[in-house]
């Protein structure tokens, strides 16, 4: 399928110069007398650098190691990152599942399974980019693919609109935004190593090319496409030579450094994080116009179509994303949590997920600069941080069990885990092999994310009218919760008591079960008991629909092409106005729902939340929970895989043949490789019901008691640290 895409040295059209004095390559397109791009092809093909245009392949992160795994060092770049996520993303055993499933979605809708590429492309970026997307169950991944997003990968990273960037009219434009501090820029050098990248972007960004072989850009270095300014859902522009970017001007003064080095505001820059974090359905989006002269994933961006994941878009409608950024609170406080900015104020993804920190981001000799206080250039910066965290602390717990001197070795984990690419395409063996120690600091960090990120606040109870309300408060810079929605939910859990005695429950958790009671979409149980109650507005969360299946409520990641629910909690300042054109607007019962929340709670970043409970008690406990993963989606995603259980596709499939779940039939080779994942993901999640985040993660915690009519005391907040809630 990829044969049009990939570069050829024997091919006789198209000449690739990278620089006068670099290598001659040549980029073969479908000729006249030759095969033609395909459907398949087209459903996939997103902007960007494609399978192999790269000059120089990926190094692994192994390579990275002799400089940058830096023992005691504060930095410690490959430490944090191998604890972190992005480390991880190959290894995750829910996205083998879900691959899974996208395979055999694909293969419904259209008789092919090829719509799996866009995953294997953002979960192993270098494996992608060297062709080995194919076959679709990512067999032919091996070795350091299976180091996921690594270091390499990102900085050799290109800004897509790096003229804006360098003229000074995409970051930093207001009238109250001043450009060098803002970037912590303290002399010209910046500027004239800034001149010098602008001069190897043009050059790089002269080869990048339409689907049909036409230029990207125009003569003014700006997409064609006028109305694509966002590089959105994984459409990454990369560097097809071993030029490692980063954003300090005075780390390519390092006498010794063994690679390329270039400078790059880019990598400082919110929107670096746009690649990755807005997610959208690009496969549904082409569907249907693979003959059109261009794609609609070139003519837009991904943010305006097929929304799955908007952390990015969440972001840039807050306060945090208008131009020099805005103060943080609680934990992020200007008087508690440093930025490189003035006022510690947070202005990109970076400055909470790549914390900065006083240290050596590499170790040449004697030759690396000690940030932020060595450092002439960009005094106020520290080495950021590659911890990356997010909130998953149950796979990273998982993947350190499967080590044999692991704190929590678990020799079932490591069975599961371990049966072999030959049985799930995964193999632990290959890359680096996740360090333990790493992976647990990863997993104790996204418990403190977790801790951080909200606060219970303004609790007041009548005894006698029976009046509850408290404000859950959001503290990140994105909804809350954000990220990949199948199976990750957030919920207020409210206990009244009077002395001793539990009377009233809102949102209970069933132990037995391992899920919530009295969920709609469950009618099997667990049920409500006698003063238990489920509100659905407490749940947070988002559902994708699916006019394809027909399911108001769909778990198909490929196959959604709607909301019906997104109540998540907006960050401060979310501008509600612009939120449709990114299509961020909350969604009640499949409705878009701008109203959902006040004016005042967009404005604060928070829900108030009103409720009627029985009267007279003397004491309320009001507890925020987060889950990584759901019983209800490991169930649908075992379901799926095996054909048994509440399966959701019908038969004959629109794409042909006879029935749905080809996934099991062993004719089909496209599923060689994939078919245990149905019950491996369970029996997964089934040993490890009890661990944090499968398990519920209490947030926060706030305790009223000795409640009057008329006032109220309220008791400290309340955080979970070692003992499960």
């Amino acid at each position: 399928m990829r044969s049009r895409l990939i570069l050829s040295i024997a091919a006789a059209s198209c000449l690739l110069l990278v620089e006068a004095s670099e290598a001659q390559h040549l980029l073969s397109f479908p000729t006249a007398e030759g095969p033609g791009p395909t459907a398949e092809e087209a459903r996939v093909f997103m902007p960007g650098t494609q399978p192999g245009q790269l000059t120089d392949p990926i190094a692994g992160a192994n390579s990275c190691r002799s400089c940058h795994e830096m023992g005691n060092d504060p930095a410690k770049p490959v430490e944090m990152w191998r604890g972190s996520m992005m480390s991880q993303a190959a290894r995750d055993p829910l996205f083998w599942a879900a691959l899974t499933v996208a395979a055999q979605d694909s293969y419904w809708l259209e008789g092919t399974p090829e719509g799996t590429d866009s995953c294997l492309r953002c979960h192993m970026p270098a494996g992608w980019l060297d062709g080995r997307s194919e076959p679709f169950n990512g067999s032919a991944m091996g070795f350091d693919d299976f180091d996921g997003v690594t270091c390499e990968f990102c900085h050799r990273m290109v800004d897509p609109f790096f003229e804006d960037t360098y003229d000074r009219a995409r970051e930093c434009v207001s009238p109250g935004c001043d450009w060098d501090p803002y970037w912590d820029e303290a002399t010209t050098a910046s500027e004239t190593a800034a001149l010098a990248a602008h001069g190897v972007d043009t050059t790089v960004s002269s080869h990048v090319q339409q689907f049909d072989g036409s230029p990207f850009y125009d003569g003014s270095n700006q997409p064609v496409e006028t109305a694509y300014t966002e590089n959105g859902s994984g459409q990454y522009f990369v560097d097809p030579l071993e030029r490692r970017r980063g954003p300090f001007e005075d780390a390519g003064a390092i006498d010794g450094v063994p690679h390329q080095f270039q400078f790059s505001r880019y990598h400082r820059s919110k929107y670096f994080c746009s690649t990755c974090h807005d997610v959208s359905n690009t496969y549904l989006e082409n569907r249907g116009h693979e003959l059109d002269p261009t794609l609609p994933t070139e003519t837009v961006s991904a943010h305006s179509y097929g929304h799955v994941e908007r952390t990015f878009s969440e972001f840039m409608l807050s306060d945090f994303g208008l131009d020099g950024g805005a103060p943080g609170a609680g934990f992020y406080a200007p008087d508690v949590f440093e930025t490189s900015r003035a006022g510690n104020v947070i202005a990109s993804c970076q400055d909470c997920h790549m914390p900065d920190v006083s240290g050596r981001a590499c170790v040449i000799g004697d030759s690396s600069v000690l940030r932020p206080t060595e450092s002439l250039e960009h005094p106020q910066s520290g080495v950021p941080s590659h911890e990356l965290t997010g909130a998953n602390l149950w796979i990273t717990s998982i993947l350190a069990s499967t080590q044999e001197f692991s704190a929590n070795y678990d020799p079932v984990n490591q069975t599961l885990l371990g049966q072999g690419p030959a049985i799930l395409t995964l193999d632990m063996g290959a890359g680096i092999t996740p360090g333990h120690e790493e992976l647990l600091a990863g997993a104790d960090r996204a418990l403190a994310n977790l801790q951080n990120a909200a606060a219970i606040e303004s609790v007041r109870y009548s005894s006698m009218s029976g009046d509850l309300e408290f404000r859950v408060v959001n503290r990140t810079g994105h909804k809350l919760i954000t990220g990949y929605p199948e199976g990750r939910r957030m919920w207020v859990n409210v206990q009244l008591f009077d002395g001793m005695t539990l009377v009233h429950e809102i949102n209970p958790y069933d132990d037995v079960e391992d899920t919530l009671r009295g969920l709609p979409q469950r009618p099997s149980g667990p049920f409500l008991g006698a003063n238990e109650a489920y509100v659905d507005e407490l749940v947070y969360e988002a559902q994708m629909s699916s006019s394809l299946t027909g399911e108001t409520k769909s778990q198909h990641f490929l196959l959604g092409d709607a909301q019906y629910k997104d109540n998540r909690i907006p960050p401060r300042g979310f501008r509600i106005g612009e939120a449709a054109d990114r299509l961020a607007v909350p969604v009640w019962a499949g409705a878009a729902a701008p109203g959902y929340f006040t004016t005042e709670e967009y404005a604060g970043g928070w829900d108030d939340v009103s409720l009627t409970l029985p009267t007279g008690a003397d004491r309320v406990e009001v507890r925020l929970y987060y889950q990584v993963t759901s019983r209800e989606y490991v169930e649908f995603l075992q379901n799926e895989i095996t054909g048994t259980g509440d399966t959701t596709l019908t038969d004959p499939p629109p794409g042909g043949g006879a029935t749905s779940y080809i996934v099991q039939d062993e004719d089909e080779d496209h599923f060689d490789q994939l078919r245990a994942w149905g019950t491996t993901i369970w029996n997964l999640w089934d040993h490890n019901r009890d661990l944090p985040g499968a398990a519920p993660v209490l947030m926060t915690t706030e305790i009223i008691q000795s409640i009057f009519e008329d006032g109220f005391e309220t008791g400290d907040t309340t955080q979970w640290s070692s003992q499960s809630p």
